[in-house]
């Protein structure tokens, strides 16, 4: 297990660009649309920043969900790494384990650096439990994008796991209120975003950095979309595997 998380550890580095533009557009949309004025109310204001902060946090993961994850299972197929692990005597779910593991580090990372931002440079002010809860909330809620990058990785041309992948990545975005308010939308529109996963991941940090309350209801909808999707992969793969 060790090498293998060495390996990670080594590839997470390799691919630094692409590392600090996942993490770098959502900070820089962040620090873009909370240095906006959008209400008159000094209290409003500050909780639409807040509000800002934790979405674009949630975009921020869910690109090394929908991308890094799938992308990095599906090399690891392509140059019979996979392969070679599976006829190994490494337990072929230590090789998962590691994977996700590296994708954890890097949501890790993004809510640690947006948080940092946020608190000192938009001068964010939250207790050290609205702090910590909203970030446990964030990494919990990330089970959605793994599992979302585990269905994307069973498509085996990676032209078409990108198309997917970019469709799914912004159109969840846009729909789910993380980089405007769906009550901007139509109502018939409105009905959609809440039937996102990321409209819920949205609604779970933000609500309980507001009021300290944990949206039940959201997060028993965002695991249900992880179990629902984690099992139409590995359905997926078992079927690939048997043909």
């Amino acid at each position: 297990m060790k090498a293998l998380l060495k390996i990670e550890w080594i590839k997470t580095w390799r691919e630094w660009p692409y590392f600090i533009m996942a993490i770098g557009m959502p900070v820089g949309f962040f620090i873009f649309f909370s240095g906006m004025k959008m209400s008159a109310n000094p209290a409003s204001q500050k909780l639409i920043v807040q509000s800002i902060m934790l979405t674009m946090t949630g975009f921020s993961m869910s690109s090394f969900g929908l991308f890094s994850f799938p992308f990095m299972l599906a090399e690891d197929r392509s140059n019979h790494w996979l392969t070679y692990i599976e006829h190994s005597k490494v337990p072929i779910y230590q090789y998962y384990l590691s994977k996700v593991l590296r994708v954890i580090f890097c949501f890790f990372l993004t809510i640690s650096i947006t948080f940092l931002i946020g608190a000192f440079y938009r001068h964010i002010s939250l207790s050290w439990g609205a702090w910590l809860g909203s970030a446990g909330l964030l990494l919990a809620s990330g089970v959605v994008f793994l599992s979302f990058g585990l269905l994307l990785a069973q498509i085996k041309s990676q032209q078409t796991m990108s198309i997917v992948a970019n469709i799914a990545f912004l159109g969840m975005a846009m729909l789910g209120g993380s980089w405007w308010p769906i009550s901007n939308f139509p109502d018939w529109v409105q009905k959609i975003s809440k039937l996102t996963p990321v409209y819920h991941v949205n609604q779970l940090s933000t609500r309980f950095a507001a009021n300290g309350q944990i949206r039940w209801t959201s997060l028993l909808i965002i695991l249900a979309y992880a179990i629902i999707m984690a099992g139409l992969a590995l359905l997926i793969k078992r079927k690939t595997e048997v043909n």
